[in-house]
């Protein structure tokens, strides 16, 4: 697969909290990272990323933005031998989790997809996942006897890794080809930045706008047009948060995203991420 991830980079509400892992080039393209509770590791991860879905450095809440991804999340107990896990499917509006220290005997390791690489690791159809928390087994029928069990056995965090990327590559091996038509219209979602119309998709994909709306949300959860939102969300959202803050800085977003006027930047900003832009950038960098 072309490596789409070189075309986008979705960030987590605080981008700055580390606890992140890249995977490696071979799983790029359909992984954006590994994350996970806080075991010995030869690893670094990743610098200047923000901290996974569920997890915190502390107790207190934690806002979860939409980042148009979606993971497997797989917990064990150490002095109990008990593991389960759930899938987190792509979601549409943000979210808070309290955030509390993990037992010393408890551990976690997670995997983040690409929403458009989702369905080469799944075995179920994934048009039921938007806003979905599922056990791991609904949607990832092999995941617990081909990783979830074997990840007990590890002590760090570059086995973990390890494990995951030998699975996820076997996984890959035995995959279906993704829908041409459909990949070609999620490169230009990405190359776009999500400002495109649906006209434009059609076009591209070579297909159908009723048959591209099927084969989206069969494997993806969601229709091109949200997809397109989600995109633009996360774009600006980048933009904002590396940008120095300035008078120009807002009015820059709303006229390179195609929004009407800066009120209508601020409301669609606010869907996604729950607070203005200006609330956002002051939790995300204080």
């Amino acid at each position: 697969m072309y490596n789409l991830a070189e075309l986008y980079h979705p960030i987590t509400a605080n981008p700055a909290g580390g606890g992140e892992y890249l995977p490696g080039r071979l799983l790029q393209p359909y992984i954006r990272c590994f994350w996970g509770s806080a075991a010995t590791t030869e690893r670094q991860p990743e610098e200047g990323t923000g901290p996974s879905r569920e997890e915190g450095a502390g107790p207190g809440a934690e806002t979860i933005i939409p980042d148009s991804c979606m993971d497997i999340i797989w917990e064990w107990d150490e002095r109990t031998g008990e593991s389960g896990g759930i899938f987190c499917g792509i979601n549409d509006t943000p979210f808070e989790v309290e955030r509390t220290a993990m037992p010393i005997h408890k551990q976690r390791f997670a995997i983040r997809f690409h929403f458009w690489a989702v369905h080469l690791f799944a075995d179920e159809p994934l048009s039921d996942v938007l806003n979905v928390h599922a056990p791991v087994e609904q949607y990832f029928r092999t995941f617990r006897k081909e990783l979830g069990d074997r990840l007990p056995g590890t002590r760090t965090m570059s086995e973990r890794i390890a494990a995951a990327e030998l699975f996820l590559l076997r996984r890959l091996e035995q995959a279906n080809r993704s829908s041409d038509g459909m990949m070609n219209a999620v490169h230009r979602l990405l190359t776009s930045r999500g400002i495109v119309t649906a006209g434009t998709l059609e076009s591209i994909s070579g297909i159908s706008n009723r048959q591209l709306e099927r084969l989206f949300r069969q494997h993806i959860g969601l229709p091109p047009k949200k997809v397109a939102d989600l995109i633009r969300f996360q774009n600006v959202w980048l933009d904002l948060y590396r940008s120095p803050q300035g008078k120009g800085v807002m009015q820059d977003i709303v006229f390179t995203y195609g929004y009407s006027h800066q009120s209508h930047l601020i409301n669609n900003f606010k869907k996604f991420a729950g607070r203005t832009p200006l609330d956002a950038l002051n939790r995300a960098r204080g």
